[in-house]
């Protein structure tokens, strides 16, 4: 049997706990029992002739000993009322007939609304149906206005209307996002309207924004900071907004603050707390790939992090599957804490080329949207490299690292072409580009390279004795103008900022070591723990000096010499990554000043393993990290052959529905901006059918990509925000899920600690005055 439908309570209290002190109410009447005087009678002739004056005053005295202690004790209990913070609704009631009233309902449609208890009603829903009985509570006079909170929020009914019937239509039409909140710009639309309305709308008495929510951190945890570091006994370092083990956290206090406070000064604001007790809730936090590309001839490593959260959530085990295009490939069983997100690791290895998409799915709860996690990747073959070697050789040291064997069999082909072919090659058919000690670039060499890096392919740069510093900076080094666009200045022929560096001079060093930097970089982690690797060893006798770019973003080094000068640093460009060596790929440089080479680092054990992290961490730039989260535009350049022969490009959502995309000048890439639920989104030709997964060589894999949305990992922390914790700009009304049938009075809660401080203040006025009163009064 399902429970009846949830009631706002009339009358409630902020700081309940404060009501215990009600029994110091007692104290007078303890006191004045304690000052009881106890008679003994003892015969006395003159006492005889004080019981008449005795008789005569007795009850005027009784009057006046219960009326002090009425009041003494009245003021107790007003005080320790008043310090709990009672809330009254009076909406609809005690405001009378005739006050106008512009009321702003603001529904949280996030993915944590979409909680189920054991009744299998949504906490949306309930949401909804609270918000439309404020609706029908409300005055001939009153206009409404309708938001939904999401990210981003939006304005169903902006403009105030009287039309209750149109605004009930307009909450039955909310549908639940998998998006999280993004509570500053809701805040800021709803002071938009309100101030919209008072220019040009109908004059009112009174304007309210009510909020329908439930309190979880995800969206309301920033505004908790906020007042938090308010208080000036609090600690400015902690905060209280920040769900333990999420990867994402609520959006930063600083937005939403002075947007309430905006908003305060503008309405009166309240917030409906809709939340359901319950039991915990499970998600997936996390998924992605160790390896940079996914390759059918080595086993793919896929790690994710599962969670659970929520005031009531207990220890537990669980079951987490991996799916490969929905079919379960492997599963196993992991123990849960709350607030302590647990790692899991797969291994699986692709057996057919194409787009595959893969996910970590656990069982359903009552917030099913989390409990998956997506993501495409490409497979491919193998992993291909092309090396272009400057001089005879140059690449050999580095080509030998990645194929020792040059076996057919292994994960990553290369081929190796020299400087004078690399502008007849079409480099979208290789992962990464290795240059090695090439001379110099054209502009329009140094072009092609930038398109390439920056629809998603990796380049990786090794100096030498051949390199021109100068021509370097001036073709491939220098910035391009502001603003302007990286492929038209490509098929201008002009320079464009290839490389995140200058480079200077080349100078010789006494051949020491390399300085991992504390291993930080994803190239040389590996090397944690393994110095007998040979990477802290390596020596370099001479190496080119390098300083980041005026401009260049996301600049990293990721090892050094001894003296601190970088030998190796990496950035992104666009959706790939370049990586820039300071010294050569092969023993052929030498310096000339010692007749040494350059560097033994082709040589030492740690060349082969660093070769192959740094091909890794550059072929993976289009598949490395999170993938993007509801709400966040997706891009990213044309997929090959897409729409040359089957139409213009467009987008296939989760929800199969079909939108064009509109490609920018020059058609160079794409963007769609509209990924407002969680799922797999494919971008191909408008005709194109997708590739089957059964197919073990799709046609037209390439021509198509797949890319995957998933839920924000910080609605899945269901904890709610206490009200005590939040601004005192709002007044929180609490849900009862239990109790009579009946439908819910919805009121604007009105506190009433200061009437009740007043009142105290009063009855110790009035003590004092009757105090005196009653001492100057004669027997």
């Amino acid at each position: 049997m399902s429970n009846p439908p949830p009631h706002l309570l009339a009358f409630g209290f902020l700081n309940a706990a404060i009501l215990g002190w009600l029994a110091a109410a007692a104290a007078p009447i303890l006191i004045h029992l304690w000052m009881k005087r106890v008679r003994r009678e003892t015969p006395w002739a003159a006492v005889r002739f004080l019981q008449a004056a005795i008789k005569r005053h007795s009850r005027r005295l009784r009057l006046q000993e219960w009326l002090l202690l009425a009041v003494r004790t009245a003021i107790i209990l007003l005080v320790v009322l008043a310090a709990s913070k009672p809330v009254l609704d009076t909406l609809g009631g005690l405001l009378g007939p005739g006050v106008r009233t512009h009321r702003v309902l603001v529904i949280d449609a996030s993915m944590s609304m979409q909680r189920r208890t054991a009744d299998d009603r949504s906490v949306l829903a309930e949401a909804k149906r609270l918000a439309a009985e404020l609706v029908e509570q409300s005055g001939p006079g009153d206009s409404l206005s309708l938001l939904v909170m999401a990210d981003p929020p939006s304005a169903p009914i902006g403009p105030p209307t009287t039309d209750a019937g149109a605004v009930r239509r307009a909450i039955t039409a909310v549908e639940p996002t998998d998006a999280a909140t993004d509570l500053p710009r809701t805040l800021a639309q709803a002071a938009s309207v309100i101030k919209a309305a008072a220019a040009s709308g109908p004059a009112v008495d009174r304007r309210e924004v009510v909020f329908f929510s439930d309190l979880s951190v995800g969206s309301w945890g920033g505004l908790a900071a906020v007042a938090e570091r308010s208080d000036p006994a609090a600690d400015p370092a902690a905060d209280p907004a920040a769900a333990p083990g999420l990867e994402s956290g609520p959006r930063p206090a600083t937005d939403s603050g002075p947007a309430l406070a905006d908003l305060a000064e503008l309405a009166s604001l309240s917030v409906v707390d809709v939340s359901k007790p319950g039991a915990g809730n499970t998600a997936v936090l996390s998924l992605r790939i160790d390896s940079g590309v996914a390759t059918l001839r080595e086993a793919l490593v896929v790690r994710g992090t599962v969670g659970v959260f929520g005031a009531a959530a207990e220890a537990r085990s669980t079951r987490v599957e991996l799916t490969v295009d929905g079919l379960a490939v492997a599963g196993r069983e992991v123990e849960l804490s709350p607030g302590k997100p647990t790692q899991v690791e797969f291994r699986h290895k692709l057996r057919r080329p194409g787009w595959r998409r893969l996910a970590l799915r656990l069982p359903d709860d009552g917030l099913a949207a989390d409990n998956t996690r997506r993501l495409a990747v490409r497979a491919r073959p193998f992993v291909s490299v092309l090396c272009v070697e400057g001089a005879r050789g140059a690449a050999r040291y580095v080509s030998s690292a990645m194929n020792p064997a040059a076996s057919p069999d292994a994960p990553i082909q290369t081929r190796t072409i020299s400087d004078t072919e690399l502008p007849a090659t079409d480099l979208s058919e290789y992962d990464t580009v290795v240059l090695c000690n090439v001379a110099e670039f054209s502009p329009r060499e140094a072009g092609r390279l930038e398109a390439y890096a920056r629809r998603g392919g990796g380049l990786a740069v090794f100096l030498g004795d051949r390199v021109r510093a100068g021509r370097y900076n001036a073709a491939i080094a220098a910035g391009a103008p502001r603003g302007a666009s990286p492929f038209r200045l490509v098929a201008q022929g002009k320079a464009s900022p290839l490389l995140p560096v200058v480079l200077g001079e080349a100078v010789s060093s006494s051949g020491g070591g390399v300085d991992p930097l504390g291993y930080r970089h994803p190239i040389v982690a590996p090397f944690r723990g393994r110095e007998r690797a040979g990477l802290l060893t390596t020596p370099v006798n001479r190496y080119v000096k390098l300083t980041p770019r005026p401009g260049a973003s996301g600049v990293q080094a990721v090892i050094a010499t001894q003296g601190g000068d970088p030998l190796m640093m990496a950035a992104p460009l666009g959706r790939g990554r370049v990586v820039v060596v300071a010294t050569a790929a092969s023993l052929a440089s030498v310096d000339p000043a010692t007749g040494r080479p350059w560097t033994a680092m082709p040589a030492w054990p740690s060349f082969v393993p660093i070769v192959r992290e740094m091909v890794r961490y550059t072929s993976g730039a289009a598949t490395g990290g999170e993938p993007p989260t509801v709400g966040q535009p997706i891009a990213g350049a044309v997929p090959p052959g897409a729409g040359r022969m089957a139409g213009p490009l467009a987008v296939t959502r989760p929800d199969d529905l079909t939108e064009p995309l509109a490609l920018p000048p020059g058609g160079s890439g794409w963007r769609y901006q509209r990924t407002d639920a969680a799922g797999f989104y494919r971008i191909a030709g408008a005709d194109d059918e997708p590739a089957a997964a059964e197919d073990p060589d799709p046609a037209g894999a390439a021509a198509e990509t797949v890319v995957a949305v998933n839920t924000p990992p910080q609605e899945s922390d269901i904890a709610r925000v206490q009200p005590g914790d939040l601004p005192a700009e709002l007044s929180v009304r609490r849900v009862a899920w239990q109790g009579a049938a009946g439908g819910p009075t919805l009121a604007a809660p009105v506190g009433v600690h200061h009437a009740l401080l007043l009142a105290a203040l009063g009855l110790v006025l009035l003590d004092t005055a009757l105090a005196c009163w009653f001492g100057r009064g004669k027997p």
